[in-house]
């Protein structure tokens, strides 16, 4: 037998009053702030779902910001190729023109000043800014990617470049676009300006070489792993087996001797070094001594080194004209001034195919964030109508409860004793 007190009554309107307050707030909290879920405990399912979708977000806008800011620099990369493809275009001009038979000394000496300013337009373009980064120096682009020689010329009466070194990075700079997908957002400068295969052959006998002990060496930006007790024929089937733009060959010499040959796949010059405290470069003779992480300048002397970059082509148009080779002009340095230009056309595809490739990813971005914001959206925001017809209930509940509770609890004369 259940015995119904007075205080029993009490208590369960001031209860009921209570539950129905607390569910009327939290109702009119989720009408306010529109989200359905104000605390991770009231839904976990819902909670965890939300981090994923807003770290997919977060993870969309800045692949997002990582794609217009390699579409900048592949636009001011593209832009300042064009105008290297026009100084190209003038000095094939000129080079035909040079190599006229009827044209006097002093005519040639004239066309080799036009190619001399030329040719330091082609440097102003190679030392190109984006946001106060060099685009054409991979990924050293806080440093001059180039560095230029100068030495008095009678000729011409003033000083004259008469060398220019890339020092720049050995790859492009990345950007990801997409979870572990990256994309070149620019093209060194030793392959942007480069007109001829690379050539490097080595300037020591290496019939006996052995590697000492188990060594490194990186060739441009990629890094292959040597053994102890590797020969030479080892080391050129490791080198051709690695992902590189360069393959490796023995050339055997009138006295005999072997030497390591590297030749690049395409116009752009060869970045070594020996790596971890390696010396397998070192021992072949194709990196000076101490120099083994100095790629940017680091072949040995006695190393044979060949191919041109597109300064080194303009330069030697200039010089066969003041020297008045005619047969200079019209057979090698129109050659060479025609292969830079193809390398510089060839750069400008690959530059047109990453801003497609980015075009097509933002897009694909773009059309993800739609979906994951609706997703995130039904998965947290409150169904107005819904809610404010539950609101209604709590509140007329509420109401109700609080009339209940004032016919109940009718005062007594104790009431107003106190």
């Amino acid at each position: 037998m259940i015995r119904i007190t007075e205080q029993s009554l009490v208590n369960g309107n001031v209860s009921a009053i209570r539950r129905n307050f607390v569910e009327m707030e939290q109702s009119q909290r989720r009408l306010s702030t529109g989200q359905r879920v104000q605390y991770p405990h009231q839904d976990v399912y819902s909670a965890v779902n939300s981090i994923f979708y807003r770290t997919r977000i977060s993870s969309i806008d800045q692949f997002s910001k990582n794609i217009d800011d390699a579409k900048g620099m592949l636009d001011v990369a593209d832009g300042a190729l064009s105008s290297m493809t026009q100084v190209l275009q003038r000095s094939r001009e000129l080079a035909v023109m040079g190599a006229n038979g009827t044209l006097a000394k002093e005519d040639r000496v004239t066309i080799a000043t036009e190619v001399n300013e030329l040719l330091e337009r082609a440097y102003e373009l190679s030392m190109t800014k984006h946001k106060d980064e060099f685009i054409f120096g991979g990924t050293k682009s806080t440093t001059d990617p180039f560095r230029t020689f100068y030495q008095w010329n009678e000729s011409m009466g003033k000083q004259i470049m008469v060398g220019v070194n890339y020092e720049g990075g050995g790859s492009g700079k990345k950007r990801e676009i997409e979870e572990n997908q990256y994309i070149n957002a620019s093209i060194p400068g030793n392959y942007a300006f480069w007109g001829t295969n690379s050539e490097l052959i080595s300037g020591k006998d290496a019939s006996t070489f052995v590697a000492a002990a188990d060594s490194k060496i990186m060739i441009d930006d990629t890094v292959i792993s040597l053994h102890a007790g590797d020969n030479i024929d080892a080391v050129v089937e490791k080198i051709n087996a690695a992902n590189t733009n360069v393959k490796a060959g023995i050339a055997v010499l009138r006295d005999g001797s072997k030497v390591l040959r590297l030749e690049s796949f395409e116009p752009h010059k060869i970045m070594i070094q020996d790596i971890e405290g390696g010396r397998v470069f070192q021992d072949l003779g194709l990196i000076r001594e101490g120099m083994a992480n100095f790629p940017e300048n680091n072949y040995h002397p006695s190393a044979g080194v060949g191919g041109k970059s597109v300064f080194e082509s303009l330069m030697y148009l200039r010089d066969s004209l003041l020297r008045n080779d005619e047969a200079q002009v019209g057979k090698t340095s129109l050659g060479l001034i025609d292969a830079g230009l193809s390398n510089i056309l060839h750069t400008q595809a690959k530059l047109s195919a990453a801003v497609s490739h980015i075009d097509n990813a933002s897009k694909g971005l773009a059309d993800q964030k739609v979906f994951v914001s609706e997703a995130m959206s039904k998965n947290e925001d409150v169904d107005y109508a819904s809610e404010i017809v539950n609101f209604t209930m709590w509140e007329y509940a509420h109401k109700a409860s609080l009339q209940t509770a004032a016919k109940l609890l009718q005062p007594t004369l104790m009431d107003f004793l106190r």
